[in-house]
């Protein structure tokens, strides 16, 4: 299931002889890569905060497999109050419980040490507005058959500039900047394809700022619609995030680290 508002190019490679060509690819030593997003929400009564730290290493060009970073500390740092919260690592690799409850304009400090190195990186939680709604419509880019259209409508926040990154399930994201439609309602379509009746496809809308926002468009560029893990995926060319390593600067990671307030959103396909 993918999206269809960015065309991929497809090529196809053709060989007229039958000799083996090795080809040598410049090697180097893994990198750590840091992706980090986590989400903050109390539009249903209760704070609910969730997320995902992951930690994996930079492989060769024709691995397929990509390595886990294995058996790292992580923390998360209330730089006002100074309490320091372990999360705990739930498969190799992958964090996703033991954060803290968030609040606004407070800095957050994410701490990683593994391989001997500390990697560290402070943001503040970015604020996002509702979905205000969600509605299957009937139009099509390029194959009324195989094409199913969300319109999706929200109010941005007013008085600011924002950014937004929006989830579309299935590894597709979109980054929106509110440029053209300040403190303004706007309603936009968004494409999926093969999806069948019944099928439940979650939406989801965060608050970023403008580092992450350019980070994502990025990451998301270089890695293609297909590439698998939107802006959380490892680009091909080096794209340097908000991640410092303070032990030996010269050995910094790849990944981000943001706080987002969210929304979330399900429609049934019909």
């Amino acid at each position: 299931m993918r999206k269809v508002l960015f065309l991929p190019f497809f090529i196809s490679f053709f060989f007229a002889c039958e000799d083996v060509i090795e080809v040598d690819l410049p090697t180097s030593e893994p990198r750590l890569v840091i992706d980090a997003l986590i989400g903050f929400n109390t539009r249903d009564g209760d704070p609910i905060t969730v997320g995902q730290v992951k930690l994996t290493l930079t492989a060769p060009f024709f691995e397929e497999e990509v390595p886990a970073a294995e058996n790292a500390v992580v923390e998360i740092t209330d730089e006002q109050s100074g309490e320091t919260f372990a999360l705990i690592e739930t498969e190799p690799g992958t964090f996703t419980s033991g954060f803290p409850e968030l609040q606004f304009n407070r800095d957050y400090t994410l701490t990683v040490q593994y391989g001997g190195e500390i990697y560290r990186a402070t943001e503040q939680l970015n604020p996002s507005p509702t979905i205000d709604n969600v509605v299957q419509g009937d139009g099509f880019l390029f194959d009324e058959e195989e094409e199913t259209e969300v319109i999706i409508t929200f109010t941005d926040l007013a008085g600011q500039r924002n950014n937004y990154l929006f989830s579309f399930g299935f590894d597709n994201f979109l980054v929106i900047d509110d440029e053209f439609f300040q403190d303004s309602e706007i309603t936009f379509s968004y494409f999926y394809e093969n999806v069948e009746p019944g099928d439940l496809l979650p939406i989801t809308l965060f608050g970023i700022d403008t580092e992450f926002a350019s980070y994502a468009e990025l990451a998301l560029t270089q890695a293609g619609e297909d590439g698998g893990g939107g802006p959380f995926a490892v680009p091909p060319a080096t794209i340097r995030g908000n991640i410092i390593n303070t032990t030996n600067t010269a050995n910094f990671p790849f990944g981000y680290f943001a706080i987002s307030e969210f929304d979330a959103q399900l429609i049934t396909v019909e």
